[in-house]
């Protein structure tokens, strides 16, 4: 399967946010416009709510789902989706075009350019600039970025490490430019309705988040991690969420899966059985019991075929208009707990750990050492439910020490998709791509020294 971009968004009036219809007229891109690299005439708000819609997509669609199967929060359980789980992708199934393309970065930067004057508007734009590569580079490694939109016909792949940097450059004038003040969008914001002080701290976890990314090279940026946390997303209150509705064409894209796919990805068992070893009161919040499981929540293990005992999401998760948490107070709070472990703060990390914990109502912990760390990492893992960062954490710290499917190993990255490959003479043929990516060096061990089992050369 082809990640899918839905073509049912539609820039409208301030007060109904999207509509059904796709409209070439407003999106711009190598595909739908006839010279992307020049100034475009659609206006930057129309572009602006077009590409928040595309960008929901892209966080919480297709890929999202199969990083939550490889993490085994959830299974494939039926087609395509069963053998995902069992690591059966090419690179014909997911591409980065998304990313770029059709409300991607072509159109984040046509608004920044158009917004230039109004410092608000256009620090907004360039933290989600900064959102949407990262997660392109956490995927795929390598990618371009320093030519990708500009007269360059076949733009080079810059290092991981580099695109990371320049994200953390372009975040930091993102936060000066707030600081600045403007009109901002406004009421075309869709997360937090043009608010200052609340996208000024999501970028600061954004930029801890990143931060985390480049520590598993080097461990100086974990102190640079907990420095951004201190201005980071301060309670859920303020937490980074898609915009859903149930008005048709603004579904949470979890819930449209489920209506158009069926019962092919369901609740995983290693996260079920989890929760269940922890009285965790979130287990009926995230999952519902299947149909023919006598009340019980019940998980796949990869691969396993959907038999009617198996739990799907909660009617508050799998409802249209769920809100898909993608920036979080809960993880602003783990990286800051990870972070203070990790440069000789294990007191203030365990308090930070158990005042998360009470605020979901869990009981402290006691964990020291090893034990500790490995607490924050599955605190953070239960807490980032079906988020694609759950997948940077097991490369950097094999938490959860997961029993990959069929006896391989958990893939490290995504291969380059065939369209980008053909197009660019730059981007190698699988056999010649890495097996990781530059950030995500093979971790041979878990947290408490025993081998970890999905790690692969």
């Amino acid at each position: 399967m082809r990640i899918r971009i839905p073509a049912a968004f539609s820039a409208i009036a301030v007060a109904s946010m999207f509509a059904a219809g796709c409209s070439d007229s407003y999106f711009e891109g190598p595909r739908l416009s006839t010279n992307p690299n020049q100034p475009s005439t659609a206006k930057p708000e129309n572009q602006f709510v077009g590409f928040q819609a595309f960008a929901f997509y892209t966080l919480t669609g297709d890929l999202n789902r199969l990083i939550s199967l490889w993490n085994q929060q959830m299974a494939g359980t039926g087609r395509q989706w069963a053998g995902y789980d069992q690591y059966a992708v090419t690179e014909n199934d997911f591409t980065f075009g998304s990313f770029y393309t059709q409300g991607g970065l072509v159109d984040i930067r046509g608004v920044q350019e158009k917004v230039a004057d109004d410092k608000l508007f256009l620090g907004i734009a360039q933290t989600w600039e900064a959102l949407i590569m990262d997660l392109a580079s956490d995927t795929w490694g390598d990618i371009p970025y320093s030519e990708a939109v500009s007269d360059v016909i076949h733009p080079k792949l810059d290092k991981q490490a580099d695109v990371h940097n320049a994200l953390l450059a372009l975040l930091d004038q993102a936060i000066t430019n707030m600081n600045a003040g403007g009109t901002g969008p406004a009421a075309l914001d869709l997360i937090y309705g043009g608010d200052q002080d609340s996208w000024i701290a999501a970028a600061h976890t954004l930029k801890a988040r990143i931060y985390m990314h480049l520590a598993e090279t080097d461990a100086s940026n974990y102190a640079k991690a907990l420095a951004e946390t201190d201005a980071g997303i301060a309670s859920p209150d303020g937490d980074f969420t898609t915009y859903q509705s149930a008005t048709t064409g603004e579904a949470n894209h979890w819930y449209q899966f489920r209506i158009q796919r069926g019962t092919d990805i369901s609740a995983g068992k290693f996260l079920v059985d989890l929760m269940k070893s922890r009285s965790d009161p979130r287990l009926l919040d995230y999952f519902e019991p299947g149909s023919d499981a006598n009340g019980q929540v019940i998980g796949a293990p990869p691969g396993q075929e959907f038999d009617g005992t198996q739990a799907w999401l909660s009617a508050v998760r799998g409802a249209p208009d769920f809100r898909q948490p993608v920036l979080t107070f809960a993880e602003n709070q783990m990286i800051r707990a990870e972070a203070q472990y990790q440069t000789g703060a294990p007191g203030a990390a365990l308090a930070t750990l158990n005042a998360y914990r009470g605020s979901v109502g869990l009981g402290p912990k006691a964990a020291v050492g090893a034990a500790l760390l490995q607490a924050i990492m599955e605190e953070k893992y239960v807490a980032l439910f079906q988020n694609t960062e759950v997948w940077n954490d097991y490369r950097r710290t094999c938490y959860p020490n997961l029993a990959p499917a069929s006896g391989s190993f958990i893939p490290a990255r995504l291969v380059y998709g065939t369209d980008e490959r053909r197009a660019n003479p730059n981007i190698p043929s699988p056999s010649q791509q890495p097996k990781r990516n530059q950030l995500d060096p093979a971790t041979p061990t878990a947290i408490d020294g025993s081998a970890c089992l999905g790690t692969g050369t």
